[in-house]
Order: C-alpha cells, then structure tokens, then sequence
C-alpha cells in the first residue's frame, strides 16, 4: 500500500466530475480548508464571507451530484485496490439523523422521532490480517416514505422488491465495475445481505462473498438448516477479544446489537457444505438449488453473563481445511473496519451536525467528507495496525526529517509509526496526558505537517538556487 504520506487530499477530488474546472477549483478549496478542522461548521472552517458563500452554492448547485464529487475518489480507491491482488469490499448500511422541529425537504422519517436518511456504503480494504482501509468505491442513499415502528415485524425483502433491498446488489455491481477486471473481490456482508436472490445474482456472475445469515431455513421437507448446523463437527476452537459495543440509543438496533463488555471469547467452529431450495417468493428465473459453503462460530464459557456470539456464515469460499475455515471468520470480522469509518464520518466529521436544509445539499455534503472521512480512519488505523513498523511505511523520509526536526519533543530519525503519528498529533494540539488521540487531532495535525512539508521544500530548492 502507498504511503499514507503520499496520498495527497487535493487528489481524492482532482478525478471529479462536476463539469466546470471553477466547480472543481471550489470543491478542492472547500475540501483543503475543513481537512484542517473535519468537525468544523463550514462558517468556521471557511473564514471568509466569500468562500462560505461559493461552497454554499456549490453544494446547492443541481448539476453537482454525490457521484460527480466522488468520481476522483472513486478512481484513487480503484488505483490502491490494484496494487493488491485481492481486496476486501465491506457493504453496510447508516443512518444519518437530523434534530431540528422543521423538516428539511426531501428527508424522511426514522425511528425514534427523527428526521434523516440512510446511506449504504462500500468500503474496500486490503485482505491481509492489517484490513487497511483504501477508500470507498460506492455510496447510495435511500429516504424512506415512513418510519417502521419500534415493534413492526419487519419481512425481510428480496433485492429485487424494493429499491431500499436492492442497494446490496447495486452495491456490488459498482463495485465490480469501478474496480475492474483485474482486481479481485470478496464482498463482506452482514445479516441484512441473508438473501438467496442476492446470493444467486452473485454466484451467477462468477463473484465471491462472505455474508451472514439472520434466519433458518427449510432445506428439504423435513430437514432445517438449524438441524444440519447443530449436527456439525466443531473442527477448531479459538480465543477472539470482542470489543465493547455501548448501549444503542434506538430500541430496535438495541435488540440487534447489544450492549457488551470487552471481553476475550472462546469461539468453536464448524464447517460443511449444504445446498439451499429456491423460496417460493423467489423469481423462477434464479435457479432452483444453490450450494454453498457454511461456517458456524459459537462462543462457549459465557456462564450467561453476555449473549454469546453465534454466527452463521454463507460463502462461496472453499473449507477444506482448518485454515480456510479461519480465514473466513476474519474476513467476516474485518466488518469492523465499516462501523470505524461511520464513527470517522460522524463523529470526526461530525456530519449529522450539518445545518444544511435540503437532502440535495446534504448529500452532496457527505460527498465531500467521504475522503476526509477515510483519510481519518487511515491515519488512525496506521497508528494503532502498525504502531511498532517503521515510520517509512506511514511517511515520506521529508517528513520524518521535518517532524525530527520541529518536533518539540526530542526525536530519533528511527521512528516507529507510533512514535511518528505521536508527533504528527503533537502538530495538531495533542496533549499526551488526553491518551491516544483521537481522529480530529491526527487529521489536522497531518495537515499541518503538508504544510511544513512545503516549506520546508521550497527552502531546500532556494539554499540550491
């Protein structure tokens, strides 16, 4: 993987595609000055009158669309995916909520007496064990008519029913193609992707995945797939840290993501292959029978204090040995990374503060802070994945030599990447006492060090002059 030293903001938006180089000139400019402070209101992060109103009527313009703003993304996230000869694409879907007693045009409902809309994302990473995050290669956004009720039994769709079910398809579709043919995939998805039309569409067109399962099905007349899981050989027991999960604020995400302590689990798992009828509610298009790879994971030794982790796992991948099986129970687990990025966009972007009164200017707002977001969760999984690795993999031999030499703090020119992301932090007002810093400090501090980086080059082509 590049550097992330080397992957420069202004190139994430150079490929846009918003048919005017002045729109393109604005976009940089607005992009460049909240990178500095990614949590920043755009009054703020602007500075001037001026630049506040060009970015305003940029956003509102109706010829600037989410996917003309990430174009360039797009094609950066397709250009790291190349250097490696497989990738990962995590697909997961968001909401984004908005406070405020006046509606904003063309928003919907969500639960819990808010406002917002949705967005289904696709994040590529590598597939080593480090799941480095190399951006996002598809992004859509879905506004429900009415909100579902915290007690609705919810039917789970097919991906040919509704449009808001058919985003894991399309998802995958654009994925496929943004990548292209000489990039190979495994689509990660979770319990929403349990579909058997999705899984078809998939299998017919030659693509591999890893999704999770949310409910039982019929295998034959008189045989569940539950009967056959429960039957299986445990081939391999394991110890996996599960990371605490808070308590959600909504009732229905509450029931499906429970509150949880850190906690090291004790994980069996099986594996066997098995083969899934067509539903009747399916398209008789599909085939009628579809084999595929299960792997059950089932946390033993709870002794009741948390719900155990029990995961059924459908995949195209092969299980013929103890290894595979491992290997998919990772990938499964790199889903992490997604929920990471969302914080990134929420919490270091502080998007869902946006004052923005229009879904037009809101989604072309999240547009914008796609890049930043995924630089974000870049540098911070750099500092925390390859902490003890040299610093040469994070940074440019330049920029070491510049934080050695501005650092305040004094600094050997063999620096870990966590020494270095330290200083990088220090740049932008980290105090060390704070603990590890968080996602806003590493990100301006990084600017900061471009900055210095500049000068500091254009003094060594004048003492050269």
């Amino acid at each position: 993987m590049a550097q992330v030293a080397q992957l420069r903001l202004e190139d994430e938006y150079d490929g846009s595609t918003l048919g005017d180089v002045r729109r393109q000139r604005r976009l940089t400019a607005i992009a460049v000055a909240l990178a500095d402070d990614p949590a920043a209101s755009f009054p703020k992060a602007m500075k001037t009158h001026a630049a506040l109103e060009g970015s305003y009527r940029l956003l509102r313009n109706d010829a600037v669309t989410m996917d003309g703003i990430l174009a360039g993304h797009f094609a950066q996230t397709a250009e790291r995916a190349s250097a490696h000869g497989l990738v990962l694409a995590l697909h997961d879907t968001t909401d984004f909520k908005f406070s405020g007693e006046e509606s904003r045009e063309g928003l919907g409902p969500l639960r819990g007496n808010g406002q917002g809309f949705f967005g289904h994302f696709t994040l590529v990473v590598t597939a080593d064990e480090l799941r480095k995050p190399l951006g996002v290669i598809a992004l859509q956004t879905i506004v429900r008519e009415r909100a579902k009720e915290e007690n609705e039994k919810s039917k789970q769709p097919t991906p040919g029913q509704t449009r808001e079910a058919a985003r894991w398809k399309k998802g995958a579709e654009l994925t496929e193609e943004r990548l292209g043919e000489g990039c190979n995939v495994i689509h990660v998805m979770d319990r929403e992707g349990d579909s058997y039309d999705l899984w078809a569409d998939l299998m017919m067109a030659g693509r591999r995945f890893v999704t999770r399962i949310s409910k039982d099905r019929v295998l034959s007349e008189a045989v569940h797939l539950s009967d056959v899981v429960a039957a299986g050989k445990v081939v391999v027991e394991r110890k996996v840290h599960l990371s605490r999960r808070r308590k959600e604020k909504i009732v229905f995400n509450r029931k499906r993501h429970p509150a949880r302590a850190g906690r090291l689990a004790r994980l069996q798992l099986s594996a066997q292959t098995v083969t899934f009828p067509r539903p009747s509610i399916c398209s008789k298009s599909l085939p009628e029978t579809l084999t595929v790879n299960i792997v059950h994971v089932a946390e033993i030794g709870t002794n009741g204090s948390e719900p155990p982790v029990d995961w059924l796992l459908v995949t195209t991948e092969p299980i013929a040995s103890v290894e595979d099986i491992e290997r998919i129970v990772d990938i499964y687990r790199a889903r992490w990374v997604i929920e990471e990025y969302f914080k990134a966009l929420k919490t270091g972007c502080d998007y869902e503060k946006r004052q923005f009164e229009s879904d037009h200017t809101l989604f072309n707002a999240l547009a914008l802070l796609v890049p930043i977001a995924w630089r974000l969760l870049l540098l911070r999984a750099l500092s925390r994945d390859l902490a003890d690795a040299p610093a040469t993999e994070a940074l440019t031999k330049t920029q070491i030599d510049v934080l050695v030499a501005t650092s305040s703090k004094a600094l050997s020119h063999k620096l870990t990447v966590r020494e270095a992301m330290l200083a990088v932090a220090r740049l932008g007002g980290h105090i060390t006492n704070n603990g590890h810093p968080g996602w806003i400090v590493l990100g301006r501090g990084f600017e900061h060090l471009l900055l210095l980086e500049k000068g500091w080059k254009a003094a060594k082509r004048r003492d050269q002059s």
